[in-house]
């Protein structure tokens, strides 16, 4: 496996900028509007991440603010019923088709907004956590775009695109059932494993796929130990570090680093005390991040076993 390199200077200046003007927006709606707010425009800006480092359009972006809203809606009125939450991730995943079709990792996170809205021990009001939700998706994007750091879209043929929200929505949608019949609370880590080693495009399936089971478990296993060492000021300092590396590794196309940032720094803000007592255990988001994985790459061996008996298919067709 390759080994990453460091981003260029020039994405993570911009990287910098955009994680920083995100946290000012976030701790602006907090005054405003409470942890509801903070905690909406974050997960909002997560969400939009994908859109805004995109040419893919204002409307696609509304679109994917609109859609993420519903689906924190759906979550958080499933929160109680665990077969209803598992359908909730997978409506969201099936959600996913049109924007990958237009943009491989457009709504690559839309899944696990339902799973986080679902699992979470989150305040009330579940219309006004997906109000915040959408201005984050929107905040993003309108940074990224002062910033000029959006890149080109890479559209998925329609049936990849397919394909890859069906996959999705079964291995996320059964996945966060089952954990939440099992009455463990914070199965939307695995849906997070399986969002960010899943891709939309068959082409980079097999290769990012690799890639981002050993980031994501990396970066989880490397949170996991901080979060044991580090006062709370020190770990959101590190998650905010981890964002933006994040941030600018995706812009240079290099997956592993970026998704094991990007979970190191996920696994470090649940574990900062926004979210109440209930961010759960270090080893539970280990083991749940490591079942998501599993499932994800297997999903993905016989998604490639399916590509490749379709491609000889194919093949034969032609040279008949």
């Amino acid at each position: 496996m390759r080994r990453p390199t460091w981003p260029p200077r020039q994405a993570l200046r911009l990287a910098s900028v955009l994680v920083v003007l995100l946290g000012v927006v976030a701790v602006g709606g907090y005054l405003v509007g409470g942890a509801v707010a903070a905690l909406g425009i974050i997960f909002g800006g997560l969400v939009g991440v994908g859109a805004g480092l995109s040419d893919v359009g204002w409307a696609w972006r509304l679109a994917l603010a609109a859609v993420s809203a519903v689906a924190a809606v759906l979550g958080s009125l499933a929160a109680d019923q665990p077969a209803a939450a598992g359908v909730a991730v997978g409506l969201a995943a099936l959600a996913q088709a049109p924007f990958t079709r237009r943009g491989a990792k457009l709504a690559m996170m839309l899944p696990v907004v339902p799973a986080l809205t679902a699992s979470l021990d989150l305040p009330g009001r579940p219309v006004a956590l997906a109000a915040w939700l959408a201005v984050g998706v929107l905040v993003v994007a309108l940074l990224a775009a002062a910033l000029q750091v959006s890149g080109e879209a890479q559209p998925a043929p329609w049936g990849e695109a397919v394909r890859h929200a069906v996959a999705t929505a079964v291995v996320a949608g059964v996945g966060l059932g089952v954990a939440r019949a099992l009455e463990i609370g914070h199965g939307y880590w695995l849906v997070i494993a399986v969002a960010s080693v899943l891709a939309g495009s068959r082409d980079a399936t097999g290769r990012e796929a690799a890639e981002r089971v050993g980031g994501t478990l990396s970066g989880t296993i490397v949170a996991v130990l901080l979060v044991a060492v580090l006062p709370l000021w020190a770990g959101l300092a590190v998650a905010a570090a981890l964002l933006v590396l994040s941030v600018a590794w995706a812009a240079a196309q290099q997956a592993r680093p970026s998704a094991a940032a990007a979970s190191a720094a996920v696994v470090l803000v649940g574990s900062g005390g926004l979210v109440g007592s209930g961010a759960g255990l270090a080893a539970e988001r280990l083991v749940l991040t490591l079942v998501g994985a599993a499932l994800a790459a297997v999903t993905v061996a016989l998604l490639w076993r399916v590509d490749r008996t379709d491609r000889i298919g194919d093949d034969a067709q032609v040279a008949s």
